[in-house]
């Protein structure tokens, strides 16, 4: 079982009371910061680091009201940090997008961090643009690169643009995906029912990291349903998981 971290804004804001809305330019402004999270989650049990990637798109950017041409600096600061501390404790570091653009990607992939994440895909659309572009900047920069992808879903299954992901799934798979799964969702049995299919279905890895909204109890219990019933390979956290979360989901691992 491999273990993720947390989520870095909820990181930021509750545990440092840190209220800037623009997360990924503490890459730049506060990188020491940014590097103790991780090194943080790595004293947890996290075997995998996600960067502090996510959301800096040239668009993310603008909407935050900052400048947008940093969107390649952040990016490729973010994975440069969570790299270095990764390689320090041979563990894996992971950028992380949902939708990016040309700047955020080249960031992320020349900051030469493990694996690519495409997570929170809500759309079917923008999830496929999403998947394309990073396809087409890896060939032109002659990379292979290890892509992770991860829905977010509505408590019955479907993306938010109205399809049920068990339906339109294999439109994503192509030859560089090395894992399939949820996240920034809940536990229900309908998302149960698509792991299961996902994991019967295909020869990836099953991962999911699901939100907490500040109930480490349930957090940890609908993970430990879906340890007991074997269709996940990796587990982690999502938005309002953070150090805590992850360090009693470590031991949670350890029983199974």
């Amino acid at each position: 079982m491999i273990l993720l971290d947390g989520a870095m804004g909820t990181t930021i804001s509750n545990i440092y009371k840190i209220e800037d809305k623009c997360r990924e330019k503490l890459n730049c402004t506060k990188p020491e910061l940014i590097k103790e999270i991780h090194e943080k989650y790595v004293e947890v049990g996290a075997d995998c680091l996600k960067a502090n990637t996510f959301n800096c798109s040239k668009e993310a950017l603008k909407n935050y009201g900052e400048n947008e041409e940093k969107a390649y600096e952040y990016a490729l600061l973010g994975g440069k940090i969570c790299k270095e501390v990764a390689d320090k404790y041979n563990k894996k570091s992971i950028g992380t997008f949902c939708l990016p653009d040309k700047d955020q990607i080249d960031g992320i992939l020349d900051s030469d961090v493990d694996i690519i994440m495409i997570e929170t895909i809500y759309n079917l659309d923008k999830g496929l643009e999403s998947l394309k572009l990073l396809k087409k900047q890896m060939e032109d920069k002659k990379l292979v690169k290890p892509v992770m992808i991860s829905f977010a879903v509505d408590k019955d299954g479907k993306l938010y643009s109205g399809e049920k992901l068990i339906d339109v799934y294999e439109k994503f798979l192509n030859k560089y995906i090395i894992s399939i799964g949820i996240n920034c969702s809940e536990l229900t049995r309908e998302i149960i029912g698509v792991l299961k299919k996902f994991k019967k279905e295909t020869n990836l890895k099953i991962s999911f990291h699901p939100n907490s909204n500040g109930d480490i109890e349930k957090f940890t219990k609908d993970i430990n349903e879906l340890l007991k019933v074997n269709v996940v390979d990796i587990v982690g956290g999502c938005c309002g998981t953070d150090f805590n979360h992850i360090k009693i989901l470590k031991k949670t691992l350890e029983k199974f």
